[in-house]
């Protein structure tokens, strides 16, 4: 007695009795399910494979530099600037201005 191969789908387990509306449901059913982790798997080893192929043959395009995008920083430190502080650098500059202008009107000659 010959053997039946084992089959997952509907036209395994109804045989001759599915009819061929059974048949396509059962087709769409399988094509729409995720892939299995076996397949991704396999997917992935196989575009490693044709990689590995493509590069040793040389037909593999130079790989561009890949920068990485500079990500915008959400916190940034800014100091605090004290308003006094500030009115003391000002009074500062004057101070220095008017010692320069005092010095510079002292070495010219008036006539």
């Amino acid at each position: 007695m010959a053997r039946v191969k084992k089959s997952r789908s509907m036209k395994g387990k109804l045989g001759q009795t599915g009819t061929k509306e059974m048949h396509k449901e059962q087709k769409k059913a399988r094509k729409a399910a995720n892939p299995t982790r076996f397949d991704a798997k396999k997917e992935k080893q196989r575009k490693e494979q044709a990689k590995k192929k493509l590069e040793r043959l040389g037909l593999l395009p130079e790989p561009e530099a890949v920068q990485q995008k500079v990500r915008p920083k959400r916190f940034t430190f800014t100091p605090k600037v004290d308003e006094t502080a500030k009115k003391v650098d000002t009074n500062k500059v004057n101070e220095e201005d008017t010692v320069v202008n005092d010095l510079l009107d002292a070495f010219t000659e008036e006539n």
